[in-house]
This record gives structure tokens, sequence and C-alpha cells, in this order.
């Protein structure tokens, strides 16, 4: 009798603590999805709540805001019905900040200069939402992925989203110009990039779908892009290069428009594989250039051998240039007291990448010099796949618990996992 009092004890203390747990996380709909209803309810929030935005078309002329402080999940009733018009002048219609959130199920309708969602910190998720910008003249942000001094592990995940003439763009240190994202490990194939998977991307003008500066660090893959290319910038004044990126299992159609390249690298280092290209391209292949080689900018000047940003290796007209393609870590931080740190050689690969029945390759872009800082053999290898690089897992593990990922929704379910140590020719 007494372990039988003991045994019911314990159980009303675990099924006690678990409805406590339970009762934690509440759902709040907002009265309807105006821009003063929905910032009302996320207001009224507390971490871990689910705020849902009813179907129906609205507009928003101001932003709305997710406090650093709370990790919620903003939920629409789907793309396709819940549309919020976007008339801001400038801006993101969301600003979601270091919470750890959640966006889901939402159409930011872009038909003015405002952009779609502007999010930081780590272990966020955007995930079936629409960025739809009807302009052929300009492209808008549909996310913009951006950390700050207080948050230099900039990461999380943009999946099953469509883009229409807009972009992912990621810059992971504004405030200090990316030093101490630069003097970080490189860490490829881990959690530490913003990840942009299973999403689709088509432009009626010409622009990029995915792009990086200030220290960035993406991973796009099994991505389907339209008439648009991906990007990563250079270091070109006083901010810092695109840090990496990881490009693969993607296909990118030229449709209706006349395109120039499908991807085009310009710092930074990472892997490029087993990407498809179809339709006609100026240049089917992965260009690639470095800024400073071939123009002067302010405060870093041009890679000449003149300038103190540089590696100025003997007789190698200022080789290795800061931040460009193959390299990688600092060997300190970057500091007013301590600047021009030496970087490490980690150089990018490409493998496995075909248009049609041909192999896409490096194509070095701008200027002659761009030939003797960026070598075939020591910054960048073609045919070859990167030694000991393993992919990270896919699907993003932020998506494991997403129901709507397996095809149930009526959507494309998640491919599996992806395998790693890929070789030319697999």
């Amino acid at each position: 009798m007494k372990k039988y009092t003991v045994f019911l004890a314990g159980l009303m203390l675990f099924l006690s603590l678990s409805w406590a747990g339970t009762a934690q996380s509440t759902t709040i709909t907002a009265a309807s999805g105006s821009q003063s209803h929905v910032q009302a309810a996320i207001t009224s929030a507390k971490s871990g709540d689910t705020v849902t935005i009813p179907a129906g078309a609205f507009a928003w002329n101001s932003s709305v805001s997710i406090p650093d402080t709370k990790k919620i999940t903003l939920q629409g009733a789907g793309a396709s019905s819940t549309i919020i018009t976007v008339n801001l002048t400038s801006g993101y219609a969301l600003n979601a900040g270091f919470s750890k959130s959640r966006i889901t199920g939402i159409d930011f309708y872009m038909p003015s200069s405002g952009n779609g969602i502007s999010i930081r910190g780590s272990e966020w998720r955007v995930d079936h939402c629409k960025f739809d910008n009807p302009s052929t003249t300009v492209s808008r942000e549909g996310v913009f992925a951006n950390g700050s001094s207080s948050n230099w592990v900039l990461n999380g995940c943009v999946d099953n989203c469509e883009f229409l003439n807009s972009k992912v763009l990621v810059c992971a240190d504004l405030s200090l110009l990316a030093h101490g994202v630069w003097a970080q490990p490189l860490g490829l194939g881990t959690a530490s990039a913003v990840y942009v998977e299973d999403c689709t991307f088509t432009f009626t003008k010409t622009g990029n779908c995915m792009d990086a500066n200030y220290g960035g660090a993406y991973v796009f893959r099994y991505n389907t892009v339209n008439d648009a290319l991906v990007e990563a910038h250079s270091l070109q004044g006083n901010h810092r290069a695109t840090r990496k990126w990881e490009i693969y299992n993607n296909t990118f159609n030229q449709v209706k428009q006349a395109m120039w390249a499908p991807m085009f690298i310009r710092g930074g280092t990472g892997v490029i594989f087993n990407n498809v290209v179809t339709g006609t391209w100026g240049n089917p292949d992965i260009v690639i250039d470095n800024v400073r080689s071939c123009e002067s900018r302010s405060v870093s000047g041009i890679c000449n051998g003149s300038s103190s940003w540089d590696g100025n290796e003997s007789d190698q007209a200022g080789y290795p240039c800061r931040d460009q393609i193959g390299r990688s870590t600092d060997q300190w931080l970057w500091t007013s007291s301590k600047p021009y740190p030496p970087q490490s050689l980690d150089p990018a690969y490409a493998w496995n990448n075909k248009h049609g029945n041909d192999d896409v390759v490096f194509y070095h872009h701008n200027c002659e010099t761009n030939k003797s800082h960026i070598k075939i053999g020591r910054d960048i290898f073609i045919g070859i796949a990167k030694p000991g690089y393993t992919p990270y897992t896919y699907p993003h593990p932020l998506r494991a618990t997403d129901s709507s990922d397996d095809g149930s929704d009526g959507s494309e379910p998640v491919k599996p996992s992806a395998p790693s140590g890929f070789k030319v020719g697999d």
C-alpha cells in the first residue's frame, strides 16, 4: 500500500509538471491582420507562445517588431491566405530581434519601397512564406539576416519560401565592420551560417537572389533559381568581405531573361558542388574576382603592394589581398591598436557542377591581375572535392518538428539527407 501511495504521488507530480509545462505555451489570435492588432498580440505574448494572423488581405503602413526578449512563432494562415501589403517608404515590414523566433505562412507583398523581414540572432526560422515584389526595375530584400557586436554568430534557416524579385541578404556584423567574425574559425559544414534551402526564386529583372557582406556566411542548397544569380561580396572599403559560402544541389535556370552568370563570387572561401545550370547564359560558370585587384577603394586602397591591409608577399603584387577568395581566419582580432592580421590560406573548391554536358568552372572576371591573385591550384581548386568536408545535416535541424515538411499539407516533402564525401563523377 505504501509503495502504491508513493507511485500515485509520483504520478500526480509528473502530470502536474507536464500540465504546467503545457500551460506555459499558448496560442494568441490577433484580432485581425492589421499592423496594430498583430503588434498588440505580440506584445501580450510570452516566450514560447504562438501568435496567429487570420486569413485575409491587410496593409501595414508601419513595421511590426518582435522584441529581443521574446521567442515566439508568428504564424499566418498560409502564404496564399494571409497577405500583407507592405506600404512602407523604407525599412522592413517585420523586425525580429535575438529571439530565436519563427515566422511562417505569410505573404509579404512589396509594391512600394519597403522590404520583408529583418531578423537577427541565431536559431530562428523563416518558412513557408512568400516575398512578392511586382517591380520589374527594383529588387527587394525578402529576408535580411543581420547581426551586431553582441551577436557575431549569426545562424538560422530560410526554407520552403517563394521569392519574386527579392533576395536573402546576410551581413553578420554591421557595427564593428566584421573584424570579430573574421577572427573566428571558418566552420564549413556547421550550423554557423544562414541556411537557405528548398526555396524558389523567380526574377523578371536582373538581380541576385542571395548575397552577403560584412562577414556574412550562408549555405544555399536544394533551391530552384529562375533568371537570377547567387553572389558574395568582397572587401570594398573598410568593412570586411563575405566570410564563407556553401552552394550545392541547386538548379539555376535561364528561362526568359538574358542572363550573365549563375554565380558571382568575390570574397571569402567555401565549396560549390552538385549544381545544375540550364538554359542560355552569357557565362554559365562560377565567375570570380577580387574588387581591389583592379580598383582602389577608400581606406583599404588597391591590392598591388601599397596597402597595409594586404599580405604583400615578395614579388606577388600585394598577394594575398585582404579577404580575397581562398583566404580565411585572421591570426588575431583586428583592433584599432593592432590591425592587419595575416590570414590563413583556405582554398575554395568546386566540383561536379554541370551545364548540360559541360563542366561549370571558375572564370576570372574584371582584370588580368585577378588571375595572379586568385590562382588555380593555390587559392581555388576545380574538379576536386574539398578534403575532409562533410555537408551539414539536411534538412536543417530547425525543421525537425515541422509536420508541414512531410508533404501532409500538399507541399513537396523534404528531400533525404545529402551524402557526404562527394567525388567528381559521383
